[in-house]
């Protein structure tokens, strides 16, 4: 085998590997670690339904105490069909829970998850939060376009402004936003 930093996690096959996880899993329903290997095996065979699941079940159990974690499944919510107000739920309780941090990932994706939600005040100032700690000036201009749509035209354009202060790959929609247009 030549990817033996994998070997912790696929003794054969991937499908083998998970029937494994799942048969530990069964046998030590309480051990936590064995329960993140379950979830991680079914990460990585795209059954994002049963790490959900699994996710879930640790959560309920107050279980779930790492940032790994809680990013795990809210980004598993984030990338699931309308699941946008799940992932708005594990993000507030890791945040009240002080196990996620108001960094920029973390706020970056409440932001977006609001959004697609339709929630768009809590969208706004979730990606308030994010986009000065963001390395560049994209979340200050996704604020941007979302105050402009919102009819909010000298916040979008100071927002705009920060985003090309902050550096763009294309400063058009930012400069579109500034003239008013």
């Amino acid at each position: 085998c030549a990817h033996q930093g994998d070997m912790q996690f696929f003794p054969g096959n991937t499908a083998e590997a998970t029937r494994l996880a799942e048969q530990v899993a069964q046998a030590t329903p309480d051990d936590k670690r064995s329960q993140i290997n379950l979830a991680v095996s079914y990460l990585q065979t795209d059954q994002n339904d049963k790490a959900i699941e699994v996710f879930e079940r640790l959560r309920a159990a107050g279980q779930l105490t790492e940032e790994s974690e809680y990013r795990n499944l809210y980004a598993l919510y984030l990338n699931g069909d309308n699941k946008e107000r799940e992932a708005i739920a594990v993000i507030n309780e890791g945040l009240q829970k002080n196990i996620l941090k108001e960094d920029y990932r973390t706020m970056a994706a409440l932001g977006q998850a609001h959004y697609f939600a339709e929630q768009i005040e809590p969208a706004i100032a979730a990606w308030r939060k994010a986009a000065p700690l963001a390395e560049n000036g994209e979340t200050y201009l996704n604020l941007a376009r979302v105050l402009h749509q919102e009819g909010r035209t000298s916040e979008a354009q100071e927002a705009a402004r920060q985003a090309i202060a902050k550096g763009l790959k294309s400063n058009t929609d930012a400069e579109r936003i500034i003239s008013g247009r």
